[in-house]
């Protein structure tokens, strides 16, 4: 790790290092300096004694103190110019504009939304599958006509995707879309927003931390505002890799475009022309001689300079600052959402945290909480049986998670009743004496928990395909060096 920490600080960094601390220490250097002149000074009033006057005296601390204020601040303000220089250039070269190349991806985008978020609403029908017909809005073309022989789940597919494309090619506002549309893209477009190694790439933390949404999620579950001493270290942690790591991108990238433009004698190359892979390979790039070698030189450079030689120790390093943004997403969404825990919807949360392979001790815990929770919803699905059958029915699909949900946030309150026999009588009394309200004020807030829960879906998948486009692209990158 401290080598890594290494290859992020350059020695324009070294040097601003050794004029701050000159500058700082100026005014300290120029009082010792000042106080051992005085004393020289004195003992030259002293009989047999000689050193120097009164104006070498006085001279000598000021001397030294201005030289050390001085060359401080000059040893400051070059590099942090010549950085803050070659950053600007990136910015004003399109490093923001990396958002198209996540934006080229959004086919792939959508079919992970649709797999992991969306098919289970059109399967259980909720409002976020149903479309409110309206001219503009949500145009008749968006009903498509069933196929021959076509199966629901994939007329669903074709459905969700007809409305999301149509969502992101037309500018509406958020609340329009998803009232008439149905589906919430809102994360999704808000990530969009984001280029990949820009430093203004914090759309899913920023989502994490002030969506209105989350936060009502996270009372529910009962985190308040305020987060663990872990959870606050582990955001540190990425917050300190994404912008040691985006600073080094940047300003590699900025001092690359000025040499590639001053070396061609051109405006075209910019800092997608070094992190889109395959740019290289474009017809505007071949009228420039030895251009498509060039561009790979100084991909190759920066790569080596920011990641390093190794290939596994690059992907190590990135991944700093991208799985604790999984995680936190993970551990609030493991408290809402039971389904998810379990394993029930075809993946799960250790499943995923294997995937991204999270060290055993952060899976731990959840192995723990999904086998704990798998008891939970078994043991409640028994009581809902004898109290509440109807909630079985496919038309009760959603109220029956809402339900699932509901329990799933005072589980610890009610797992006593939830884990008594069903057929003792006074348990059954405690069972509706304490859970049955529950789950009757659960099913008719249904809406509620449905909203919510989709949008903290969206954003921890969000979390998952930003953490893996990242990966995807250095290794894009490095394969066309």
């Amino acid at each position: 790790m401290l080598r890594d920490v290494g290859r992020l600080i350059s020695v324009r960094d070294v040097v601003y290092y050794i004029g701050d601390q000159l500058y700082k220490r100026s005014l300290r250097t120029t009082g010792v300096t000042a106080a051992v002149s005085l004393l020289g000074y004195l003992g030259g009033l002293l009989p047999g004694l000689e050193t120097y006057n009164a104006r070498v005296a006085i001279a000598l601390p000021l001397l030294i103190g201005s030289s050390m204020l001085l060359g401080g601040f000059v040893l400051k303000t070059i590099p942090t110019l010549l950085a803050s220089r070659a950053m600007s250039v990136a910015e004003a070269q399109d490093l923001d504009l990396m958002e198209d190349y996540r934006k080229s991806q959004v086919a792939a985008h959508l079919d992970v939304l649709w797999e992991r978020v969306f098919r289970f609403e059109w399967a259980m029908g909720s409002p976020i599958s149903q479309l409110r017909e309206h001219p503009a809005e949500a145009p008749p073309d968006l009903c498509l006509p069933k196929l021959p022989d076509e199966a629901p789940e994939e007329r669903g597919r074709r459905e969700f995707l007809a409305r999301a494309r149509f969502a992101l090619s037309r500018c509406q506002s958020q609340p329009c879309q998803r009232y008439h549309l149905g589906i919430d893209l809102r994360f999704l477009e808000d990530w969009y927003n984001g280029g990949y190694f820009d430093r203004q790439d914090m759309k899913l933390i920023e989502q994490f931390h002030g969506s209105a949404t989350l936060d009502a999620i996270r009372r529910e579950i009962g985190g308040g505002h305020w987060p663990s001493l872990e959870d606050f270290a582990l955001k540190l942690y990425q917050k300190f890799w994404f912008r040691m790591i985006t600073r080094a991108v940047a300003i590699h990238v900025g001092d690359a475009v000025t040499a590639l433009n001053r070396r061609h004698g051109a405006d075209f190359f910019n800092a997608q022309t070094i992190l889109w892979p395959g740019e290289e390979n474009e017809a505007w790039v071949k009228q420039f001689p030895s251009a498509v070698e060039d561009i790979r030189d100084r991909r190759r450079a920066i790569l080596r300079d920011v990641f390093g030689e190794d290939p596994d120790a690059a992907r190590r390093m990135m991944r700093r600052m991208l799985w604790p943004g999984w995680f936190l997403a993970a551990k609030l969404r493991a408290g809402y959402d039971p389904e998810y825990v379990t394993g029930s919807l075809g993946f799960s949360l250790v499943g995923d945290s294997e995937a991204l392979a999270l060290s055993p001790r952060r899976i731990q815990p959840f192995r723990a909480l999904a086998e704990q929770v798998r008891i939970d919803q078994s043991a409640l699905d028994g009581w809902l049986a004898r109290f509440r059958p109807e909630l079985f029915r496919p038309e009760h699909a959603e109220a029956l998670r809402a339900a699932r949900i509901a329990v799933h946030l005072r589980r610890n309150r009610l797992r006593p009743m939830l884990r008594a026999d069903v057929r003792d009588s006074q348990a059954a009394e405690a069972f509706i004496e304490h859970v049955v309200d529950t789950v009757d004020q659960a099913v008719r807030t249904r809406h509620r928990y449905t909203v919510r829960l989709v949008a903290l879906r969206v954003h921890h998948e969000l979390t998952r395909l930003h953490h893996d486009e990242y990966l995807r692209l250095l290794d894009a990158l490095s394969e066309r060096c």
